[in-house]
């Protein structure tokens, strides 16, 4: 039997669990955290941080391990990379390709290889030098290796950029941020690509809506939608640029995704993941094509392949329904009571639900995904009627009575974007 090691135990992670179990594999979970919630379900749990490599060296060996397996965040995929490569065990990524992809400066700098376009940056000397009267505001300050949008904030003015640049550098592993020019929209792009033994593979393209909780926030995601309205003019522009450009990075297998803003027609990407993301997409691209990702990666993880000619079938975005992943943002305040979930997930349309908040947690006003309800997984022929529905049927309350409910599935999506 296979046995896999999965680094981290929280929410998201119960997929993978079940997933593995499914398909035959003996499951170990390992988090500092005594109770998360994904060791419930695997077959045995350690109570190791996943940032103790050799302490997971050592129980792994023990324990007879076939294979790691992270996903949904940069650190732990980090982590799986560094125990693979100690334990002499297959990892899709390298220590290399991973440094490009969660670099933003190195991200940026390969598509400006391959002829890709990125959101123009200022030079960080206009910052040492508190030349902020040569920037064009308003700009967004990020650290150039973070992620879940942590460090970033929206800035209008030298004394916000001021405070935002201390604030993203001291978020930043490396402590470097960069400054960008601020594209205020609240709708652009997501690639998902799939690699198999070499074949680059447009998986999906979505609409990628977002909502600002306050000014000085960066945007957060709302909902997620498929097919996108820029797929035709997307591929017959820039999908064969980046596809030479993951091949240029040497990815042989895996998934990814790519973040794009949509500006007067153009694409200007700003943000790759060498990861499934935390969006579950695989759920959704199963639906539309019987092929599911995460069974794929985890065959990988314990030395199988990723099968190329079954997914190649599936390539430029196909996408047979309509679908969405849709992110309910709360204002602050402690949670009293959430309504509506059990007839949501009972809706044949509604595939799946990770549920971040539970009643008693207290929702602070941070400007990340920490103001997050959680994610629904919708395949839908009347998306918007679905949609509609939900809106009508979830409710979080707080201990005041507020709604604390800041953005719901529907409003931040235009007719051209929910059909």
């Amino acid at each position: 039997m296979k046995k896999i090691l999965i680094l981290g135990g929280y929410t998201h992670l119960i997929d993978v669990v079940r997933t593995a179990r499914q398909m035959g594999m003996y499951t170990i979970v390992a988090d500092r955290d005594p109770d998360s919630p994904a060791k419930m379900y695997a077959d045995k749990s350690f109570t190791i941080s996943t940032d103790e490599t050799e302490r997971l060296a050592e129980m792994a060996r023990a324990e007879g391990i076939t294979g790691v397996f992270n996903a949904f965040d940069d650190f732990n995929t980090w982590q799986a990379q560094a125990l693979c490569e100690r334990l002499g065990l297959p990892f899709y990524a390298t220590k290399k390709q991973l440094e490009i992809c969660s670099n933003k400066e190195q991200f940026k700098a390969y598509c400006r290889d391959y002829g890709i376009p990125v959101i123009e940056e200022y030079s960080i000397r206009d910052v040492q030098e508190n030349a902020f009267e040569n920037l064009l505001y308003p700009v967004i300050v990020k650290p150039v290796d973070s992620y879940a949008s942590q460090g970033i904030t929206v800035c209008r003015n030298g004394e916000q950029l001021e405070k935002a640049y201390a604030k993203a550098v001291g978020r930043s592993k490396s402590g470097t941020a960069i400054i960008e020019r601020f594209v205020d929209n609240s709708h652009g792009v997501e690639m998902y690509y799939t690699v198999a033994q070499g074949t680059v593979i447009l998986t999906a393209m979505t609409d990628r809506y977002v909502q600002k909780l306050s000014e000085n926030h960066p945007p957060l995601p709302t909902a997620t939608v498929f097919p996108s309205e820029h797929l035709d003019r997307y591929v017959n522009v820039l999908d064969a640029k980046v596809r030479n450009m993951i091949r240029g990075m040497g990815i042989q297998n895996g998934v990814l995704f790519i973040q794009s803003l949509v500006e007067d027609g153009n694409f200007y990407l700003y943000e790759m993941g060498f990861r499934l993301s935390g969006e579950q997409h695989y759920q959704i691209i199963e639906k539309q094509t019987g092929i599911n990702l995460l069974e794929e990666m985890l065959e990988y993880a314990t030395g199988g392949t990723i099968n190329a000619d079954s997914i190649a079938k599936f390539d430029n975005g196909y996408t047979k329904t309509t679908a969405c992943n849709l992110a309910v943002l709360l204002h602050p305040g402690k949670i009293l009571s959430i309504q509506g979930l059990e007839a949501i997930l009972q809706m044949p349309e509604v595939l799946s639900f990770v549920q971040l908040k539970e009643p008693g947690d207290v929702v602070q006003d941070i400007g990340n995904y920490g103001q997050m309800l959680g994610r629904f997984n919708i395949v839908s022929n009347q998306l918007a009627l679905t949609i509609q529905k939900i809106n009508q049927l979830l409710r979080v309350v707080s201990v005041e009575g507020k709604d604390l409910i800041a953005s719901m599935p529907g409003n931040p999506c235009t007719p051209s974007g929910i059909q």
